[in-house]
Order: structure tokens, then sequence, then C-alpha cells
């Protein structure tokens, strides 16, 4: 490359060539650059004759140009020194101009680029992985963070959810990894707590600098702007509105949207003999009211009566008063957002009461171990579930529950619909890592993401998901599930999903 700066004697213009190093990255562009300067101490961008932040740059070229500046060692404050080299020659006219500079830029820029975003090759001529600049990317590893209610009102139905994912990239990571490296994550507890979750997903970002973010259930809606404004990829179970607001986050089911509703909640409760309801909900942010809202379109749209709206807390609420209102109010149904281990608070004071219910349905409790330990006083009570359930036993249950056994033999029984919420997550992550290619950005996992049209969870969901599509559509279709008589396992009330219409 030539250095610039060649004097002109007759008319002739004198060129100079630069050996630039080639194996050991961008620093040593820099200082090949720097060494055969005249003056060396300056910035590179006045070495070139070009200031590189006044010109129209992809953000990405201007981070790697920025990363090309010296920067002290560790020892005694000195900068890197210049490694041996091996040659690649350039050739550019003497003279500095803007045209000169100009391409001195755009050749170190595509140096650049073949460095960082090419696979490197070592003396035996094997290929290895690429050398990346995107945070959490490192030649052998992908760091991923995971935000979800280890603890708090949701942590009951959350319990399995690292389990989920650790058997997902336990399986992945036993098979190469994605393009030969390894994922791992860092998690925290955001208690669903939106707040808390901000401040995890920044200690996530900053601290651990993950790659993306794998989100559970309740508070995505603390972190979303933040993330959406770093492009931060999200990946999660989509029971937010706020889901439907961000391109960079993606779920393969909306659990509720900004607006609307569907027709299956108040279908499937009108067919049970449901009349009048009592919508009772966990008290605890708008995520739980936008659910609510859709509830009640659905019931109405059905023609079954919203008698009673009830906030409870498991430590506070007299469920002996709520009871007896729903006897006043002839109340025959039961739903809203209840966790389970609220609803066992519930049950016994309105039978007490005298309340004559003929059915009971919940979002969450899907859970084998919670027939364990709240089965018998369940009994009778219906869930709906968003994916294929365990008791139909196909091939994709099988792959799921061996790489449970295998990687998370802890958490029994398997049977959990966290667990698959997890599983479900890792596997989303996985996919748009391997669409992103050997050098992944935030731009190209969710290019990669956005360009699925077919994504089936591994078998798990009831049908295939547009990707490029389902973003703010909310999910449909359902299983819904019966806790037996005596409460010792659940009962699908139909083979295949139950699906309704859309309510604008």
């Amino acid at each position: 490359m030539d250095a610039g700066g060649g004097d002109q004697a007759a008319g002739t213009r004198r060129r100079r060539w630069i050996s630039i190093p080639r194996p050991a990255g961008t620093i040593n562009i820099a200082q090949g650059l720097r060494r055969h300067s005249r003056r060396p101490e300056r910035p590179l961008h006045a070495i070139t004759n070009l200031d590189y932040r006044q010109t129209t740059l992809p953000e990405p070229g201007r981070r790697i140009l920025d990363m090309l500046e010296p920067r002290p060692s560790t020892v005694s404050g000195a900068t890197d020194p210049i490694p041996q080299r091996s040659t690649v020659a350039m050739f550019l006219p003497g003279r500095p101009s803007l045209l000169r500079s100009t391409a001195l830029i755009s050749i170190l820029i595509s140096l650049i680029g073949l460095v960082a975003c090419t696979a490197s090759e070592d003396s035996t001529g094997r290929t290895g992985t690429a050398a990346c600049a995107t945070p959490g990317i490192t030649e052998t590893e992908i760091k991923a963070g995971v935000l979800f209610p280890d603890t708090g009102p949701f942590a009951h139905s959350m319990r399995a959810f690292r389990a989920g994912i650790d058997a997902r990239f336990g399986e992945a990571n036993a098979a190469g990894g994605v393009n030969g490296r390894k994922i791992v994550y860092s998690w925290r507890d955001d208690v669903s707590d939106p707040q808390l979750n901000l401040a995890a997903a920044r200690e996530l970002v900053q601290k651990e600098e993950v790659f993306g973010i794998i989100e559970g259930l309740g508070a995505v809606s603390g972190s979303a702007q933040y993330l959406a404004d770093l492009n931060v990829p999200i990946v999660g179970l989509g029971a937010e509105p706020v889901w439907a607001a961000h391109e960079n986050m993606v779920s393969w089911h909306h659990y509720t949207v900004p607006a609307g509703s569907s027709t299956v909640w108040g279908d499937f409760i009108r067919g049970e003999g449901g009349t009048r309801s009592a919508m009772v909900d966990v008290a605890l942010n708008a995520a739980v009211h936008d659910y609510h809202r859709q509830l009640v379109d659905s019931l109405q749209a059905a023609g079954v009566s919203v008698d009673i709206n009830f906030e409870v807390t498991a430590e506070t609420t007299s469920f002996e008063a709520l009871a007896r209102q729903m006897k006043a109010a002839n109340i025959d149904t039961l739903t809203g957002v209840i966790t389970p281990d609220v609803l066992t608070q519930i049950l016994p004071a309105a039978r007490a009461a005298g309340v004559n219910l003929k059915t009971v349905l919940l979002s969450l409790g899907y859970d084998r171990a919670l027939l364990t330990d709240l089965g018998p006083a369940l009994a009778g009570t219906n869930i709906y579930i968003s994916f294929v359930p365990f008791e139909l036993n196909t091939p994709a249950h099988q792959r799921l529950l061996a790489a449970m056994t295998r990687y998370s033999p802890q958490t029994q029984p398997p049977e959990q619909e966290s667990a698959v919420f997890g599983w479900l997550s890792a596997d989303l992550f996985l996919h748009g890592l391997q669409a992103a290619g050997a050098c992944p950005t935030h731009q190209s996992f969710l290019q990669g993401l956005h360009s699925v049209h077919d994504y089936d969870g591994t078998g798990l969901l009831p049908k295939p998901v547009d990707l490029a599509k389902n973003r703010g559509q909310l999910g449909n279709c359902y299983y819904f599930m019966r806790i037996s008589g005596d409460g010792s396992h659940f009962v699908p009330l139909q083979s295949t999903a139950r699906c309704g219409n859309l309510i604008n």
C-alpha cells in the first residue's frame, strides 16, 4: 500500500509499497499504516488524510475503524508492538489526495472485513471459526442472556424454563454448536417486575456482553425499549403486547396483542355450559390487564357475561369474601390470569360458599410436577396450551424428554409447560444463529429469523409459523387439557388444536 508523501523528480512520481500484516487481525493493519507513516503518532484518519467520522459509513465500519486507533497495552501503558509480518502488498500513487485517501479507506475496510468475517486457516489447512466483532461472539462461544421470574408471583409457573433451555442448548452443543461455537448463557431473575427486568437487561448487555436475550414470562415490557434501541435480539414467550411493537422481538406465539381478541376461549366456556363468569386476576402489571381485556371480549362475543372482575394476591385477599360475591352473582364460570397456587385457595372457598362452577379455565398450570403438589385440589380444572401436549407422545416429545434426561436430569418430572417454553425459546435462538452465518450480527440474526416461513418448534407446535408475518398476530389455536377427577393426570380434550375466530 502506498504510504504517501513521495516526492517528484523530473515529472516522475515516486511510488512506495507497504507490507501489511495479514494473519493477526485488524490491529496489525493499523500498525502497518503507522509503521510507514512519517508521523505514526497521529490518529488513523489523519494518516490517511480523511476523517472517516465525517463520511457516510455504515455503523459496523465506523466501529471497526474506531478499533484501529491505538490503545494502551496493559504493560507500561505502551501501544501494542508490531508483530512479525507476513506480506500482503498493495499499491497506490504517492501524493495525498481525496481520491487516494478515499481509496485507501475503502481498501482498509475491505481488509478488515476479510480478516473479521472469513474463516481462518491454520498451518494444516483446516478451516476454523470466524473472528467477529459483535458482542457475545468469540471464536469458540456465543453468549446469550436469559431473563425470567425465578422468584415472585409467576415463579411457580416458570420453574423448568432454564431446564428446557439447558436441554436444547445441550443437544446443540453436543452436535458441534453453531458454526463450531458452543452456546452458553448468563441469567438473571426479574421477579416479574418490569423495573427489575430493565435493570437485569442492562447488566446482561453492559456487564455480561451477551449477544441476545431469551425472555420468560411477565415483565419484558420493562426492557423492551432499551433493547430495541440497541437492536439486541429478543426471543421467547410472546405474553405481552410489547412483543408486537419491536422488530427485534421474535416469538413463535403471541398470547396478547394491543387490540383485538379471539373467540377461542369464549367458545370453549360456552360449550362447557358457562353463562355467568368471574374474571379473577393476579394483581401484577399492565400485561395482566391486557390479557384480561382479551378474555372479556372473547367471553362476551360468545354470549357469556362477565359479572365480577377481581384482583387477588395470595397473601392479602379474603377468598371467603370473594366466594360470597360469586355465590350472590350466580357465577358458574371462573377464569382470568390466575396462578395455580392462588386457585387452590379460591376453589375450596367457592365450594364452601355453595358456588356451582360448571367450568374453570386457566392459562397456566400444565405441569406434571404441579399435580404431585396440588392435583387433588385442582381436579376438573381446564388449562389451555399453545403446543402439542405430552400425552400424545410424538417423536418431538421423545426428543425433548431425552434431552431433558441428559442435560437437565434434576428437573423431575420433565413434562412441564415451562420446560417447553424454555426449549422453544432456545430453539428459536439457535435458528437465528444458524441463519445469521459464520459471523453473526444482530441484524443478520433478525433478518435470518424473519426469513423463516415454516417454523415448527422441532415438531411441538400445532402448525408451522411464518416468522415473517406473525409479529402482532394473536395466537388463535390451543389444546385444551383437563385435570382428571382424582388430580393425578392431564386429559387432552381433543387430539388436534382448537381454533377460534379473530375479533377485531
